[in-house]
């Protein structure tokens, strides 16, 4: 019986130490883009950029994992926005000017470019922690005049990468240094 129970004890170590093999975590090919964003949005008026809502926007990769699509989604927080967009991780860019993304909520139709990530680009407003700034501009199918024509509102949305500090969290810049130019 003593061999039996030395026999079988000396079998589990072997298995054991045999499954503390190395492993390794790869990241996704958007690695560099995703993340969670505590956004502002703002629409244009007299030439300046007018704070409108505050939302978070996550982007993340794709089932494809490649490194030139990416989803935005705004959990409809704001508009409703669920969209494969076309994006350039090792540029950190992401949004085609004049393309059109099939929004995955309602099936309307959103057009988002111009967006892009600056890394360590600015201060969380709660704590002190430097984060990665986003932004970009996006327009809607179904944001129509009388008269039915499409996008007539575009909007600049800027944010910072979600630090997970509660003083972070639910807190947004609303003053940046700089704006881009109003159209």
């Amino acid at each position: 019986m003593k061999k039996f129970i030395t026999a079988i004890a000396t079998m589990l170590a072997l298995v054991s130490a045999s499954s503390c093999g190395h492993f390794e975590v790869e990241n996704t090919a958007t690695v560099d883009l995703a993340g969670n964003w505590m956004c502002t949005i703002y629409y244009g008026e007299d030439g300046e950029w007018v704070p409108y809502a505050n939302s978070e926007f996550v982007t993340y990769n794709t089932a494809a994992n490649v490194a030139t699509e990416m989803w935005v989604n705004d959990y409809e927080g704001f508009w409703g926005t669920l969209c494969k967009v076309d994006c350039s991780n090792s540029e950190l860019t992401f949004g085609k000017e004049g393309a059109e993304y099939e929004d995955q909520y309602y099936g309307v139709n959103q057009k988002i470019w111009g967006g892009k990530v600056t890394k360590n680009a600015v201060q969380a407003p709660g704590t002190p922690t430097t984060c990665d700034k986003i932004e970009f501009f996006i327009a809607f199918e179904d944001d129509q005049d009388e008269d039915k024509n499409p996008y007539i509102t575009t909007y600049y949305v800027a944010g910072y990468r979600r630090t997970g500090f509660p003083e972070d969290d639910d807190n947004f810049i609303i003053e940046w240094d700089s704006y881009p130019a109003v159209k």
